[in-house]
C-alpha cells in the first residue's frame, strides 16, 4: 500500500469503547428475511402431497375393493393366486354368494357353470351335412359312392357301411378335475363318443343296428361311452344318450322297403294271431258252455231217474197189496192224463145185445177253427 493511500483512510480510534455483552444471542448475525416465492413455492409442495397422500389412499381402497366378486346360482368359482387354486380340499370351491380375492394379477377368478347341461356330438360316422343342413335335420342326396375324409361312416361285424350319431349331454360333477387337471374335456368326450359309436358298430350287423334292434346298439354305445369317461375320470355326470343309425344312401329306399314289408309282414301276423285268439277262446266258451249244459242236463235226468225210482220204491208196497187195483189205479190216471191233452174224444158206449158195432172216423176232415166259444156252436 503506498504513503497516498494511508492518507487517506480515516482516522481509527485507537481503542474500542467497551460494551456488555447481554446474551448469547448477540454473538449470532441477524437472518436476512424470506423471500416471497420460496413461501408460495414451498405451499404449493405442500398442497401437493397432500394431494397425492389422498389419491393414493383412494387408489389403494378401490384395489382392495376391486377384489370384491359375486358366485352365481348356477356356477361355482374358484381362486388362482399366482396360477394355483387358494385353500386346501372343498374350500377351494366358493359356492353362491359374495366373495373377496386380491385383485388381478395376484389372484384370479375361475367360474365354472356346474348345473348346466352341455351337449356333446359325434358325427365322424355321418353323413356330410352343411350348418343349415344340421339345423333344419335334412339329409343329403342319394349318391351313388361316399366321398372319402369327407363322409363318415361305420363298418358292421358282417362288412356293411352304416351312418351312426350319438349325442349326449353331461353335467360338471367335479369342477376342479374338470378345469385343472384335463385341457379340453369337450375334446375328450367327442372322441370317447365317436370311439363307442364305431366298437358298437363292430359287433352289430347292419340290419341289426339299423332295424331289429337299434336299442341294443344304443345300450351298446352307451355302455361303451361310460367305461371310457369311467376310466378318465373326468369330473362329469352323463345324462341319457341319443344314437341314431342310417343306411347309405343310395340303397336307403330298398331298406325302406323291406322294412315296409316286414311291418306289413308283422301286422299280418298279428293280425291272425289275434283272430286265432279270438276263435280259440270263442270255441273255449262253446266248449265250457257244451260242459256245463251236458253236467246240468246229466243232473237233471239222474235226479229224474232218482225221483221214479224212489216213485216206484214207494208204490211197491201198494203193489203188492193189490195188484189189480194198483194196475186199474194207473190206468185211470194214465187215462186222465192222456185225455186231458187231446182236442177230440170219442166215447163208446157198451153194445146191448151181441151185433157188433161199426165206428167209423173221418180221417180228412177240415180242422176246426175255435174262436172262444162253445164247441158245440162252431161246428
Amino acid at each position: 500500500m503506498s504513503n497516498n493511500d494511508e492518507k487517506n483512510l480515516p482516522d481509527l480510534p485507537e481503542k474500542l469503547p467497551e460494551k456488555p455483552l447481554e446474551s448469547s444471542d448477540d454473538l449470532i448475525p441477524e437472518a436476512p428475511m424470506e423471500d416471497a416465492g420460496a413461501k408460495a413455492l414451498a405451499d404449493a409442495l405442500s398442497s401437493s402431497f397432500k394431494f397425492v397422500r389422498a389419491l393414493m389412499i383412494i387408489l389403494v381402497v378401490v384395489f382392495l375393493g376391486s377384489g370384491i366378486f359375486a358366485v352365481n346360482p348356477n356356477e361355482v368359482a374358484v381362486v388362482l393366486r399366482f396360477g394355483k387354486p387358494v385353500g386346501t380340499g372343498s374350500d377351494q370351491i366358493l359356492a353362491q354368494g359374495l366373495h373377496w380375492s386380491f385383485p388381478y394379477p395376484i389372484d384370479e377368478i375361475v367360474r365354472i357353470p356346474t348345473r348346466e347341461s352341455r351337449t356333446i356330438d359325434a358325427t365322424n360316422c355321418w353323413y356330410r351335412v352343411t350348418p343349415e343342413m344340421e339345423v333344419s335335420g335334412e339329409l343329403p342326396g342319394a349318391a351313388s359312392s361316399l366321398q372319402p375324409g369327407v363322409d363318415g361312416y361305420a363298418l358292421t361285424a358282417d362288412g356293411n357301411i352304416i351312418h351312426a350319431r350319438a349325442t349326449a349331454n353331461y353335467r360338471i360333477k367335479d369342477p376342479l378335475r374338470y378345469s385343472f387337471h384335463y385341457l379340453d374335456v369337450t375334446n375328450i368326450l367327442e372322441n370317447a363318443l365317436n370311439n363307442a359309436v364305431l366298437y358298437a358298430a363292430a359287433r352289430f350287423n347292419a340290419e341289426t343296428a339299423l332295424y331289429k334292434d337299434k336299442v341294443g346298439f344304443r345300450d351298446a354305445v352307451r355302455l361303451r361311452f361310460l367305461e371310457k369317461i369311467k376310466r378318465a375320470d373326468l369330473g362329469v355326470e352323463l345324462e341319457p344318450i341319443e344314437v341314431q343309425s342310417f343306411p347309405p344312401m343310395y340303397v336307403k329306399q330298398a331298406f325302406d322297403q323291406v322294412l315296409e314289408a316286414e311291418q306289413a309282414l308283422s301286422q299280418t301276423r298279428n293280425k291272425a294271431e289275434g283272430e286265432a285268439l279270438e276263435i280259440t277262446r270263442k270255441a273255449v266258451g262253446e266248449g265250457q258252455a257244451l260242459i256245463s249244459d251236458g253236467i246240468t242236463r246229466s243232473n237233471m235226468l239222474v235226479q229224474s231217474v232218482q225221483a221214479d225210482a224212489k216213485f216206484f220204491a214207494d208204490q211197491l208196497a201198494h203193489y203188492k197189496r193189490d195188484p189189480k187195483l194198483f194196475k186199474e189205479r194207473l190206468l185211470v190216471e194214465t187215462m186222465s192224463q192222456v185225455l186231458t191233452n187231446v182236442s177230440d174224444k170219442w166215447f163208446l158206449p157198451d153194445a146191448l145185445g151181441k151185433s157188433p158195432q161199426q165206428l167209423r172216423l173221418i180221417l180228412n176232415r177240415e180242422p176246426v177253427n175255435y174262436t172262444g166259444n162253445d164247441p158245440e156252436e162252431d161246428e
